[in-house]
């Protein structure tokens, strides 16, 4: 017989208990349509506690204009809730993915970046993380470049085509901004 929260594809017993074993609070990032969240999250027997929080909707306060779930978006999200986390004293996590594994390279492994470049002991291999072109935002800009000279017209990059360039610069400020302390 299968738990419940097995059944509804909630919860990896085997992987959470492995989390909690050790004792440290867990990480957990997830990744909807339009935004990313991150957590980090300290199990209790009376239910699990939120210590720390950010989502990508932040990002627009800071000046960002783009996607919120794009690569940069999911780097900034992580750096500011390692910044978070570190100001209220957390140094030690874990990643926890629940029941979806991790992929190297991928979204949460920019957001786990972001995390362990704010200065949070994250427990992750460096290889795991995209290079640094992805993580700015370059590639994005790279191809939204290939398709305006293809006579692209379509819905993708409609409303940000002629602002796609400086993203790179626009991600550098607001990395800057969370790295500087000016965002709590």
């Amino acid at each position: 017989m299968m738990f419940r929260r097995r059944r509804e594809f909630k919860t990896n017993y085997k992987r959470r208990k492995k989390v909690i074993m050790s004792k440290l609070p867990m990480v957990y990032a997830f990744k909807s349509n339009k935004n990313i969240w991150g957590q980090i999250i300290k199990p209790a027997r009376t239910g699990d506690v939120v210590l720390v929080q950010a989502n990508s909707k932040e990002l627009e306060k800071l000046g960002w204009k783009f996607s919120r779930k794009n690569y940069p978006a999911a780097y900034l999200v992580g750096l500011l809730l390692g910044k978070r986390a570190v100001k209220k004293g957390i140094n030690d996590a874990i990643l926890y993915t629940g029941v979806k594994g991790f992929v190297a390279k991928s979204k949460i492994a920019a957001f786990a970046k972001g995390v362990v470049d704010a200065g949070l002991n994250l427990r992750i291999s460096e290889d795991v993380f995209p290079d640094e072109d992805i993580i700015r935002g370059e590639k994005i800009v790279a191809y939204a470049k290939s398709l305006a000279q293809s006579g692209y017209s379509g819905p993708q990059f409609s409303d940000v085509m002629k602002e796609i360039e400086s993203l790179p610069k626009i991600f550098e400020e607001i990395k800057n901004k969370i790295l500087g302390g000016e965002i709590e």
